[in-house]
């Protein structure tokens, strides 16, 4: 059961945020943590996705009419968060459309993303990853799982 939080942040030179709230339970261990991004030229945060700290695992969803870079074939993910020592990811689950599931190493990520000319400056850079590669990483989605649905992500 979580007892507790603390937020940790870090800013960037182009005045942009990322902020990582982490929960702790009653031995004061990190259970999980969710990570959002304020952009200095916007007044509301935007969140990102959730990290179980126990299996070091990145959950985030994506619209595909929103979110789906046609140039590059698949999808961005922020690059600040994979790569930084603010919270260990080993694994990303990542949510389509909210009727399928992948999930797939950061090393994926890593090995087989791109970078591409577009806000390539503090933490909107991202690498982004052919959503072929993705495809074999699906996994069954089970039929109570609710948790994480992109309407509860971009909610006001």
């Amino acid at each position: 059961m979580d007892i507790g939080s603390k937020v940790f942040g870090k800013e960037d030179k182009q005045g942009n945020a990322l902020i990582v709230r982490g929960f702790y339970d009653e031995n004061k261990d990190w259970t999980w943590a969710t990570i959002h991004l304020k952009l200095a030229n916007l007044n509301k945060p935007r969140l990102l996705g959730y990290v179980d700290v126990q299996t070091a695992t990145f959950n985030c969803v994506r619209d595909c009419s929103k979110h789906y870079h046609r140039k590059a074939g698949g999808f961005g993910f922020n690059w600040e968060i994979l790569s930084s020592n603010l919270i260990h990811i080993k694994t990303i689950a990542l949510r389509v459309d909210d009727d399928k599931l992948y999930v797939f190493p950061k090393k994926l990520i890593e090995e087989r993303g791109t970078f591409l000319n577009f806000k390539q400056q503090g933490f909107e850079l991202q690498k982004f990853l052919d959503f072929n590669l993705i495809r074999p990483f699906e996994k069954p989605l089970k039929e109570n799982d609710t948790k994480f649905r992109y309407a509860e992500v971009t909610k006001a």
